[in-house]
């Protein structure tokens, strides 16, 4: 059968053809799609973190405050026993040389010649000593500052003046040495 269409052109009703769109044509809104999407996964993602970073720095906060009298306890305890510390190490620098001095002066007298005579003793800092006398001979003097210089107890001994004078009508041996103190490595049976 054939088919006529008498009604005019204008109230045909057509058939209209449905094109599909081209792919083309939306890749750039899904691409948009696609990235506002993961924006959102990410703030999200961003969003958690952070609350939960701060949930946990309100709770080490929260045991920082709850320990923090332990802290300046523990604080001053550690303080405490530093000045401790300080005041023994002070004792026992005292208790070291207690009897340091009285050995020295043993050992000067030990080294001695006779007809020999300190008239200075004298500590300079650092561990140095200078010591002034009068004798009768050089060789006194020679074999006092040999007799020193084998001691353990001194060590770099220097004579720096020797010289004639007089001590009223007899003639003597005005001399000045320096000399340096060591600690025998037996010190600590000699003491007390």
């Amino acid at each position: 059968m054939i088919r006529i269409n008498l009604l005019p052109r204008e109230e045909i009703v057509t058939r209209r053809a449905w094109n599909i769109p081209q792919v083309g044509n939306f890749a750039p809104l899904v691409l948009v799609a696609v990235a506002l999407f993961t924006c959102g996964v990410v703030h999200q993602l961003q969003t958690n973190h952070i609350k939960s970073l701060r949930q946990t720095v309100a709770e080490e906060e929260a045991e920082s405050r709850r320990l923090a009298p332990e802290i300046a306890k523990i604080k001053r305890l550690n303080q405490q026993r530093k000045d401790l510390n300080d005041r023994l190490d002070v004792i026992t620098s005292l208790d070291q040389d207690r009897y340091f001095r009285v050995h020295l002066m043993d050992e000067l007298n030990r080294s001695m010649p006779d007809n020999m005579w300190l008239t200075r003793f004298e500590e300079n800092g650092d561990g140095s000593y200078s010591m002034e006398g009068v004798t009768f001979s050089n060789f006194l003097v020679s074999d006092f500052l040999q007799n020193i210089t084998n001691s353990p107890w001194f060590s770099g001994v220097n004579l720096l003046v020797a010289e004639k004078g007089e001590i009223g009508d007899v003639r003597v041996i005005k001399f000045k040495a320096q000399a340096r103190t060591t600690r025998p490595v037996a010190d600590n049976g000699l003491e007390g």
